[in-house]
């Protein structure tokens, strides 16, 4: 029997410590769930790595089992950008980045549209979650097709 390669995608947004890291653990929590050969990483466009998570995206992520307290930031500058097969931007700046200065194909890049709840409270955060929620949904239905 043939042993199928992983596939690998990216979630991206700025500073890697709201969005793309609940929307890597949402993914890798649902595509194990459903025993997909998938797995996303997540990194920023403008930030170090090894910045903690937000306290609020730990908050609402904990509201719904995932734990992102180990989760830290990854800058892009320390990322293997040839491994993804996708790369599911927050917003359109993000894939005009690696558009533009990392000669990203175009095909491979997808805006989710999820703007950023940097500073906002803990509400914000949970509209944030769910958005992503929603999209890493249906990101994981076209996995399974």
């Amino acid at each position: 029997m043939m042993q199928r390669d992983k596939k690998y995608i990216a979630f991206v947004c700025t500073g890697n410590t709201c969005r793309s890291p609940m929307a890597e653990a949402i993914f890798n929590k649902l595509a194990e769930e459903k025993k997909l050969d998938v797995h996303a990483e997540s990194f920023g466009i403008a930030t170090a790595t090894g910045l903690s998570v937000s306290q609020n995206s730990k908050e609402v992520c904990d509201e719904i089992g995932i734990d992102l307290s180990d989760a830290h930031s990854t800058s892009i500058n320390d990322t293997d950008l040839n491994k993804f097969e996708k790369f599911y931007c927050m917003s359109q700046s993000h894939i005009l980045i690696l558009k533009t200065y990392y000669n990203i194909p175009t095909e491979k890049l997808c805006v989710l549209g999820v703007s950023d709840p940097y500073g906002g409270d803990v509400e914000v955060y949970r509209k944030c979650r769910e958005q992503i929620y929603n999209s890493v949904k249906e990101i994981i239905q076209s996995y399974e097709n």
